[in-house]
């Protein structure tokens, strides 16, 4: 069965208030070879801001759900996700990425069929610290939407919509 529009999701919620409707604000872009895909939301971020290690969370069992990440915004000087780790989350079952941070290996992105949305592309890749805390499934915001780990992430190309749980149209 084809996904739903985001646009035919946000007019079937538009006014119906157990959806829970939220619609991110422009400026995610799509760098996937997988533009429409959706799926349960599960969040990682840095404790004490240092660039994340994505290889541990997309090395576990996907199960077509998409990974939102905190991933320093604009203001990060570098990239979190690659061709590789791009890679690992298609094979492990990972139906999308949408990070508030960067990509890089942009031209390999384009081949790979998984979803993910970022701000844009950069470079550089982090130095990692010894020790790096992440938090697991905590609320994030960016892009104008509260991201709670269990709700139902849409993405095509119209944008990117957020919801209570999954629906058909």
């Amino acid at each position: 069965m084809n996904q739903a529009s985001t646009s035919d999701l946000h007019d079937a919620c538009m006014n119906n208030p157990e959806c829970q409707l939220q619609v991110a604000r422009p400026g995610l872009k799509s760098f996937g070879a997988k533009p429409v895909y959706n799926g349960e939301i599960t969040t990682v971020a840095a404790s004490n801001g240092a660039p994340l290690r994505l290889r541990d969370q997309l090395s576990e069992p996907g199960q077509q759900r998409v990974l939102v990440v905190e991933g320093g915004g604009h203001a990060a000087e570098w990239a979190l996700l690659g061709d590789k780790l791009s890679q690992l989350a298609l094979d492990n079952g990972w139906s999308g990425v949408v990070l508030n941070g960067y990509v890089r290996d942009v031209a390999t992105l384009r081949n790979i069929p998984l979803g993910i949305h970022a701000l844009g592309s950069i470079s550089s890749r982090p130095r990692w610290p010894a020790h790096i805390q992440a938090m697991h499934d905590i609320a994030l915001a960016f892009q104008g939407v509260r991201f709670l780990p269990g709700q139902w992430l849409y993405a095509d190309e119209d944008g990117i919509v957020v919801v209570a749980r999954r629906i058909t149209v």
